[in-house]
């Protein structure tokens, strides 16, 4: 089950949950910002009810985090050969 969960600056706690719906999602980069959109297509949901995410982060910070996964995960393949 998809969900997206995000603490705001005064301490406020905002959910999406997905549920089961079918997603989609949608990644734009540049060379500043990495930003991700995630929708549930939800048919039957007028348009200002549509449930959603969307994610902006520097480019920098995404680029570190993913150098670190693949760095852990190659480590984690080669302890178990």
């Amino acid at each position: 089950m998809s969900h997206v969960i995000i603490r705001g600056n005064n301490g406020r706690r905002h959910e999406v949950d997905f549920e089961d719906a079918e997603l989609t999602v949608e990644i734009f980069v540049n060379e500043q910002n990495v930003e991700l959109v995630i929708e549930a297509l939800d048919e039957d949901r007028p348009w200002q009810k549509k449930r959603f995410a969307l994610v902006n982060l520097p480019r920098s910070e995404f680029d570190q985090a993913m150098a670190n996964t693949a760095r852990n995960r190659t480590s984690s393949i080669k302890a178990v050969e």
